[in-house]
C-alpha cells in the first residue's frame, strides 16, 4: 500500500516536471500575451485539524485522547484514509516508546500485506492502554458520592466516575 502511494507520488512529480518543461518550450516558441493569473482555487477541505499528539503508551485518559484524535482525523479526512490499513498506519505513525514497540505486530502485518482491520486494532489498543479497572473503581466510589457542595462539583465528581 505504501509502495503504491510512493510510486503514484513519483509519477505525479515526473508528470508535473514534464508539463513544466513543455510549457517552457511552448512559451519560447509562441510567447503568449501576459494575462493576470486567476485566483488560486480554495482548498477542497477547509477543515484543518492539528496532528495527534505522540502517544508513548501512557494508560488511561491519555490513551483515550489519542484514539479520539486518530478517529477525528479518519472522520474529517475520509479521502486520506480509504482503507483500514491506512488508518492503522496513521495511528502507528504517532506512537513512540512503549507504544511503538506494542505496534510492531501490526507493522509486520502491513509490510507482509496481511489484511489489518482498524476495529481489531482499536480493540487491542483499548485492552492494552485503557484503564481496565475503571468500572470496578466507579462501583466502589459511587455509594460514597454525595452532594456536599455545589451541583456543579457533584456533577463533575459523577462524570469522573
Amino acid at each position: 500500500m505504501g509502495e503504491e502511494s510512493a510510486q503514484q507520488l513519483a509519477m505525479e512529480e515526473t508528470l508535473q516536471k514534464t508539463q513544466a518543461r513543455l510549457n517552457t518550450t511552448a512559451g519560447q516558441q509562441n510567447p503568449a500575451p501576459t494575462q493576470p493569473n486567476p485566483a488560486p482555487a480554495p482548498p477542497s477541505n477547509p477543515k484543518v485539524i492539528a496532528k495527534p499528539q505522540p502517544f508513548d503508551g501512557t494508560h488511561g485518559a491519555t490513551a483515550k485522547a489519542f484514539i479520539g484524535q486518530i478517529g477525528l482525523h479518519a472522520v474529517t479526512y475520509p479521502k486520506k484514509f480509504p482503507t483500514e490499513t491506512r488508518k492503522v498506519v496513521f495511528a502507528v505513525l504517532f506512537m513512540r516508546d512503549y507504544a511503538a514497540t506494542w505496534s510492531q505486530p501490526y507493522l509486520e502485518k502491513i509490510f507482509y500485506k496481511v489484511l489489518v482491520v482498524f476495529d481489531n486494532f482499536l480493540k487491542d489498543f483499548r485492552s492494552s492502554f485503557f484503564d481496565q479497572n475503571r468500572w470496578h473503581c466507579a462501583k466502589v466510589a459511587l455509594p460514597n458520592l454525595c452532594l456536599t457542595g455545589t451541583v456543579l462539583a457533584y456533577t463533575q465528581d459523577l462524570s469522573v466516575l
